[in-house]
């Protein structure tokens, strides 16, 4: 039987669902709204408080707070000669990139809530 002769019909693919790096960019995009500068300890802090307790690892935190510098949606700055502790502000590129989140993460937060409410069901087959 060809391959794709029964081809299983697909509403998207597991890579549209939210990645992580889409919640780190939107909980620092958000927290640094209004003008706030923050240090990586407090951005650390908020994510977990977002996420009920679910934190984010420190060196997976810095390379995003590294490419959100690089793509010049965030400035990141330091007092004195302390480069260990930085403190990052939002730019208007920053901004534009949260509300193009703000637009485009809804429908993935329901998509990636189906995905894991099928796949939770899906494993109670398998209960031991």
């Amino acid at each position: 039987m060809p391959r794709n002769d029964n081809p299983v019909e697909k509403e998207g693919t597991l890579g549209y669902v939210v990645k992580v790096q889409q919640v780190i960019d939107f909980v620092v995009l958000s927290e640094l709204q209004g003008g706030k500068q923050l240090y990586v300890s407090e951005l650390d802090k908020k994510i977990a408080s977002v996420l009920g307790g679910i934190g984010v690892n420190d060196s997976y935190l810095s390379a995003r707070l590294r490419k959100l510098a690089e793509n010049g949606h965030v400035i990141r700055e330091w007092k004195g000669d302390d480069r260990y502790n930085r403190y990052y502000s939002i730019t208007d590129s920053g901004h534009e990139y949260f509300i193009q989140m703000l637009r485009d993460l809804p429908e993935r937060v329901t998509m990636a809530k189906k995905v894991y409410s099928n796949f939770e069901k899906y494993m109670k087959k398998f209960d031991v």
